[in-house]
Parts: structure tokens; sequence; C-alpha cells
């Protein structure tokens, strides 16, 4: 017998739900117009060619074939075909470019890691903007994004990928020990980390740097118990960055919403730089990423600095506490009497009430919470 159902990591969104989603993405594209990011809507479908350049994994990707036997994906993020879209189409457009999204991606996750194949993304993306302010103004703007949450706690955990990777090249390691090392960290397997730095030809100090990155994670004073395991001139000039960035968000009043997570190695190989997620309480996986790729749009055939976040939004909808604000009325009636109905009905919704009708024939009527009859 066939079963009709969603394939797995999919499903069918109903009712408050929806509501819900609806009501997020305008509030967040309303903040992002008063930034002045620009909506821009991609295809849903690309060229395979277009994310493998990007790196993407094989086996995160849904595939197909064209009428001329040419491979095509499902997107997989929002990021990849805006950076193909500023390099190509827009590459004479003056900089630098805002824009905005709200759009659904595909990506395949690991069976049974609870994680949904297709999902909502809502973000932004600047291009053309050095470090020293684009990095801030895009932080700021993920703030002003979650400070939706009105009676939840949210923290914006901020790293950068080059504290781990200037240590590396410091030390001159493979890319082999170089790709274990950040699966180790990145995964915090903290036994298997040992073991593996135990077997390699460094100093002591050296290796403890290593054994400590995935513990260099908290509030701001994680950032001197860091310094003194950086052993690199260009580690310390990481920390002093983050710092910095620490202190603009404290005097833009985030402050308390700030964290670091020096061990964080971005599972995008396209990121850079900084790099941030956020994270709300009672939510197991993060309701936004982000960060620096200042060299995905090369890949393209333009160099341009670039850096965004997405904020995921059925993620980000499961911190929002559930309310029922508008009241709901079923209006009964006998048949003879449907026009007169109507009209009443169009009156209530004029006050902003739900009116669901229902013939007075019908045997029985379901009355819900927050429904009455009349």
């Amino acid at each position: 017998m066939i079963e009709f159902t969603t394939p797995p990591g999919t499903k069918d969104t109903i009712g408050l739900e929806c509501k819900t989603l609806r009501e997020l993405e305008i509030q967040f594209r309303d903040r992002f117009d008063r930034w002045g990011y620009e909506e821009v809507i991609t295809p849903m479908i690309e060229y395979y060619q277009t994310f493998t350049a990007a790196q993407m994994k094989d086996r995160e990707m849904y595939k197909m074939l064209d009428a001329s036997n040419r491979i095509l994906t499902l997107r997989a993020d929002m990021t990849v075909p805006i950076a193909r879209l500023a390099a190509t189409k827009l590459k004479d457009s003056p900089l630098p470019l805002r824009f905005q999204y709200s759009a659904s991606v595909f990506k395949l996750q690991e069976h049974f890691s609870g994680n949904q194949n297709e999902g909502i993304d809502c973000g932004v993306e600047l291009l053309g903007v050095d470090e020293s302010s684009g990095d801030l103004e895009i932080l700021a703007c993920a703030l002003d994004a979650l400070s939706v949450l009105k009676d939840q706690h949210y923290t914006l955990e901020i790293g950068n990928r080059k504290f781990f990777l200037a240590a590396c090249e410091a030390l001159h390691l493979t890319e082999t020990t170089v790709n274990t090392l950040a699966d180790l960290i990145n995964r915090k397997s903290i036994t298997a980390l040992q073991d593996y730095i135990a077997k390699l030809d460094l100093n002591e100090d050296k290796k403890d740097f290593f054994r400590q990155l995935p513990w260099l994670c908290g509030d701001v004073s994680i950032l001197k118990q860091a310094r003194s395991y950086a052993f690199d001139s260009k580690l310390i000039t990481i920390l002093d960055e983050l710092e910095q960035y620490y202190h603009q968000c404290e005097q833009l009043g985030y402050g308390e919403h700030i964290s670091f997570d020096l061990g964080k190695i971005p599972r995008m190989q396209y990121y850079s730089g900084i790099i941030f997620e956020a994270f709300v309480e009672g939510v197991g996986n993060s309701v936004l990423s982000g960060g620096r790729y200042d060299h995905l749009c090369e890949r393209f055939g333009r160099a341009l600095t670039a850096i965004g976040f997405a904020i995921r939004l059925d993620a980000f909808a499961k911190a929002i506490r559930q309310k029922q604000v508008r009241k709901n009325i079923i209006l009964t009636y006998p048949p003879h009497l449907q026009v007169e109905a109507l009209k009443q009905a169009a009156d209530l919704r004029q006050e902003n009430i739900v009116v669901l009708r229902a013939d007075a024939s019908l045997t029985h009527i379901m009355i819900k919470e927050g429904v009455e009859s009349c």
C-alpha cells in the first residue's frame, strides 16, 4: 500500500506555526529595510558547479539533471548565489552592495540528526566593505534582528576562523593535520583530540594551545585567558580585534548578549575571518549564523570583500512564545439566513475578529480553545 508522506527532513507547516513564520519574516524584512538592504531573489535551482566552486560538500546537496544532462542542485544556502550574482550580473555595479533575502534552502542532513533538510533563511549580505567597518555593521544588524525577542535571553557567540588557521600556519602543519585538528576541535571530541595532539611533533606549549581551544569559550574574560596561550603576534592581533568588537557592541547596548568561542571552526569552507552564531534559551540549535567570506566572490570572477548572516526562521520560531491575540468566533445560522450571516460576519471582521461560518443544520460544531459560538 502506498504511503503518502513527506520525504525525510521535510514537514508540513500549518496554522499558528505558519502565522508565526510570516510575522517573523515581516519583522526582519522591516528591520533590514531600515538598514538599507535591498531585497534580492535568486533561483531555487542552481548549477551544481556553482556550489562546488564554493567547496560545498557533495553529500549535502540535492542533485538532478536538466534536459541537457547538466547537473543541477537545489540551493543549499543564499550566500553562494548572492556571491555569484554580485560577481557576474552586477560586476559593474558601484560598491558597496547590500542585499537582504528570505528564501527556502535545501541541505541534506545526517540521518537522525534532528535537523530539517528544508528550511527558510532570512538574512543579509554586505559586499565591498572592509573589516574595519563592515564587521561591526553586520554584528549590530544581527543584534538588532535578535532584539525582536522581547522576553527571552539570547547570546551572539563570536569567533574568528583565522585564530585557528594562523596558529596552524605559524607551525607549518600539513593539510591533513589541519583538517583533523579542525574536525576534532569543532566537534569538541576532547579525548580523541588529546590523543591526536600527543602524537604531534610540537613543543608542549604549542600542544597546550590546541588542547585549550575547545575550552576557550565564554564571556569577554575568556579573551584574557586566551592571551596566555597565544604564541604568535597574529593571534594577539585577532584577540585585540575581538575585544574591540565587544567594547563597540557594549557601547551599542548589547554587551550582555556577547560571548566568544575561539574554538569555533566553521563548517562552510568559504568563511575567512570573523564568524558568529546566536543561541536562544529553549532552542537546541543556533537560530542565526554568519561570518566574513572575502574570497568567495573571486571564485565567480570578481574580488570582493563580503560578510553576512542568515536567520533560520524555523528555529527562531521555536523561541517565540505563541499567543493567540485575536478573538475567534464561530457564527451559526440556518441556511435561509446565509446572506444576513455573511453581513454580520463582515462587520465582525472589521473589528479584527476571526469569524468561522457554520451551518446550523450541522449536528456537531467543534468548539476549540479561544473560539466562541454565537
